[in-house]
C-alpha cells in the first residue's frame, strides 16, 4: 500500500500487514532487498522519503491516534513531530528538506498544515477555507503546493502559493478528484479520478489543461506517484 520511491537510489518504500500490524518497508526496484524499517504495536503508514534520501516522514498510530513521525532511512532515530488528539496525515517534504506539508482535522475539519522538519513553526495554510483539504505534494521548486479538497460538494485539485495565498482550481467535474502529485519538471500533475464511472489515473499541465486518461481498466486504479 501507499508505494513511495526513495530519491537515494533504485528502492520503494511502501506499508503493509503482511506481519500482522502496518508496518513501512524497503525494497528495490528489483524486488529484492525487502527490509522492514518500523517495529510498533500501532499502524505506520504513508512513508514519505526526503529529497536527499537520509530521513522518513511517516504516519504513526503507535501512541493512539495518527501523527506524523520522523526518522533516518534505515529506520533509526524515530522521532514524535505532532502532539494532537486529531489525526494527521498525508506527510510530503519540500524540495529543501527543511518542511514538512501535512493534512490534520485539528480544527475540525481537514486543513493543509506546514511546519519545519523537526516540527516547529507550525502554521494552517488553508485555516480560511471551512471545507476539507487534503493530500498536499510541494511542487519541485518549493513555491507552491497542489492538494485535494471538497470546497465545491465534491473532490477537486487545487493548487496554491506555498504560503496558502493565490488558490487556484484545476479540475471542474461532477466526480471527486484526489491524490495529486507533480512531476520532477513541475510542468505535469498526476492525480486520480472517478469521472469515467471507476477509479482511474489522469495527468494534467500543472496550469489544469489538457487533463487525460493514463489507464483504461475496469478495475480501481488509484495513488498515482512519479518516480525520481
Amino acid at each position: 500500500m501507499e508505494p513511495y520511491w526513495s530519491p537515494a537510489g533504485p528502492k520503494i518504500l511502501f506499508s503493509s500487514d503482511r506481519d500482522g500490524d502496518k508496518e513501512i518497508y524497503e525494497v528495490n526496484t528489483s524486488g529484492s532487498g525487502q527490509r522492514r524499517l518500523t517495529t510498533s504495536p500501532g499502524a505506520d503508514s504513508h512513508p514519505a522519503v526526503s529529497p536527499d534520501g537520509t530521513r522518513v516522514a511517516f504516519v504513526s498510530e503507535r501512541d493512539g491516534n495518527p501523527e506524523i513521525y520522523v526518522m533516518d532511512s534505515n529506520g533509526a532515530n524515530q522521532t514524535r513531530l505532532t502532539h494532537e488528539p486529531a489525526s494527521d496525515s498525508f506527510p510530503k517534504w519540500r524540495q529543501s528538506g527543511r518542511m514538512i506539508a501535512f493534512t490534520s482535522y485539528r480544527d475540525g475539519n481537514a486543513d493543509i498544515y506546514a511546519m519545519n522538519a523537526d516540527g516547529t513553526a507550525l502554521v494552517n495554510l488553508t485555516a480560511a477555507n471551512p471545507a476539507n483539504d487534503s493530500q498536499p505534494d510541494w511542487s519541485p521548486s518549493g513555491d507552491r503546493i497542489v492538494f485535494a479538497s471538497d470546497r465545491t460538494g465534491n473532490w477537486e485539485i487545487y493548487r496554491m502559493n506555498a504560503d496558502g495565498s493565490g488558490v487556484l482550481r484545476l479540475t471542474s467535474t461532477t466526480s471527486n478528484n484526489d491524490s495529486p502529485a507533480w512531476s520532477p519538471s513541475a510542468d505535469e500533475i498526476v492525480f486520480r479520478s472517478d469521472r469515467d464511472g471507476n477509479s482511474e489515473i489522469y495527468a494534467m499541465f500543472s496550469d489544469g489543461s489538457s487533463q487525460f486518461n493514463l489507464t483504461t481498466n475496469p478495475a480501481h486504479d488509484a495513488a498515482p506517484h512519479w518516480g525520481p
